[in-house]
């Protein structure tokens, strides 16, 4: 949790390979991915859905779905991963050949996690996911978020300045300020 300007995003692009830190080190599941590029990131099992959702205007929603399901891991789950993916999005499912362009802010944050739940990840990071949505929409959304977390033990990182919904959702929080962590602890004490 954060402000603008915090360094929420700025953390998630340099764990994922786009940035690069000045010091320290970043680990996942005991190894250090701190100078590993971006692709053999997402093929150890973290995605990003970035903030304004990154779908792909032009192609369908069959089509980013699809792109999901590109790291190494993922290919040979293609089809159980999507036939998930429209259990949990009923709507993208009856929209798959529209294009992402056309799709509502709220469609389009579905897609993008879809995408992202295509790969398989093992840490999915979620940069502001209620930005720019409806009330109605961002709580949906959030459940959605808890189910991934709860259903397919899906470790979920949240960057998001909707404090109460998100510490709602979350186990355990990090509170940063200009780039650095000011506060933390279980989500009931923050």
């Amino acid at each position: 949790l954060g402000s603008n300007g915090a360094g929420k995003s700025t953390t998630l692009a340099t764990i994922l390979g786009m940035m690069r830190p000045k010091n320290g080190t970043i680990t996942f599941k005991g190894q250090d991915i701190t100078r590993t590029p971006t692709h053999q990131i997402v093929d150890r099992g973290l995605f990003l859905v970035p903030e304004w959702r990154g779908t792909f205007s032009t192609l369908s929603v069959l089509e980013n779905l699809e792109l999901g399901a590109f790291p190494t891991h993922a290919r040979p789950h293609r089809d159980e991963s999507l036939r998930h993916v429209f259990e949990i999005f009923p709507r993208l499912e009856e929209r798959q050949s529209q294009r992402a362009g056309t799709l509502s802010g709220g469609e389009r944050q579905m897609l993008a996690i879809g995408r992202a739940l295509m790969a398989r990840p093992e840490l999915l990071i979620l940069d502001e996911p209620s930005l720019g949505l409806a009330p109605l929409i961002v709580e949906n959304i959030f459940k959605v978020i808890r189910r991934i977390n709860e259903e397919d033990g899906v470790t979920i990182l949240i960057v998001e300045q909707n404090v109460n919904l998100t510490l709602e959702t979350a186990d355990y929080g990090y509170i940063l300020e200009n780039g650095s962590i000011v506060g933390e602890g279980d989500s009931d004490e923050l």
